[in-house]
C-alpha cells in the first residue's frame, strides 16, 4: 500500500518576528506537496494558519482551548476524507487537496 500523507500549514506564533518565517514556510508547503504528490501516494495539505490568530495561543506558541478547537475543526474533515479515500468510499480526488 502506498503512503498517504497529510501535512499542515502551521499556526501563527505570537513571539518576536518568527511569524514572518512561518508565513514563508506555509507558502512553500503547497508547492512542495504538489511536487511530491501522486495518485498512488496522495498528499493533502491542511491549512491550520488561516483563521487562527495569536489570541488562540495560550503562551504565544501553543494553542489554547479555542485554538485546539479550531485545529480539530480543520483536522477532522481532512482525516475523515483520507480514511474514506483509503477505504475507496470517497468521491474526493485522491490528488492534493487544500483544506482550509
Amino acid at each position: 500500500m502506498a503512503d498517504r500523507l497529510q501535512v499542515a500549514q502551521i499556526i501563527p506564533i505570537g513571539i518576536g518576528s518568527s511569524n514572518t518565517a512561518i508565513q514563508a514556510l506555509n507558502k512553500a508547503i503547497p508547492t512542495w506537496a504538489v511536487s511530491k504528490n501522486t495518485t498512488e501516494s496522495p498528499i493533502w495539505v491542511v491549512d491550520q494558519y488561516t483563521g487562527f490568530s495569536t489570541s488562540d495561543l495560550r503562551d504565544g506558541v501553543h494553542p489554547n482551548a479555542n485554538g485546539d478547537a479550531k485545529m480539530a475543526a480543520k483536522w477532522y474533515p481532512a482525516l475523515v476524507n483520507a480514511i474514506k479515500v483509503v477505504q475507496g468510499n470517497s468521491t474526493v480526488k485522491k490528488e492534493i487537496e487544500f483544506v482550509s
